[in-house]
């Protein structure tokens, strides 16, 4: 997991959204722990704490759960849930490629034209 000290996301965020990617990826299995709070601390030189909001934030979204004196296990994920969380970070990626482009003076037309070449590059792979 790599963290950045100095690009302006919160380090226990940065933690948090690695986790949640790799969970909706399906790198951790249901029932799966994750490592323990004072044992990623340590691996990436930052405080307990700041381990620990990362984690409360992914049991926040129900990702995880916590077991007490064991740790956070990863929850069984539903399929239309995590259907619904691709298709938000979808929209996400696709609002700030909307934004980029109005900066960049990139009409509509090109815009889409840009997504469609993309798609068939990506089809032919």
């Amino acid at each position: 997991m790599k963290i950045s000290q100095n690009n302006g996301i919160p380090i226990y965020k940065q933690i948090a959204d690695a986790f949640r990617t790799d969970i909706l990826a399906g790198k951790y299995a249901q029932g799966e722990y994750l490592p323990s709070i004072r044992e990623l601390a340590k691996d990436l030189r930052i405080s307990v704490i700041t381990t620990m909001k990362a984690y409360e934030q992914l049991e926040l979204e129900g990702l995880v759960t916590a077991s007490q004196g064991k740790g956070f296990y990863v929850n069984a994920q539903d399929s239309e849930m995590l259907k619904e969380q691709h298709l938000r970070k979808v929209e996400e990626s696709l609002s700030a490629a909307i934004e980029a482009a109005k900066i960049a003076g990139i009409g509509r037309t090109e815009l889409v034209e840009t997504l469609n070449t993309l798609l068939d590059m990506e089809d032919m792979h």
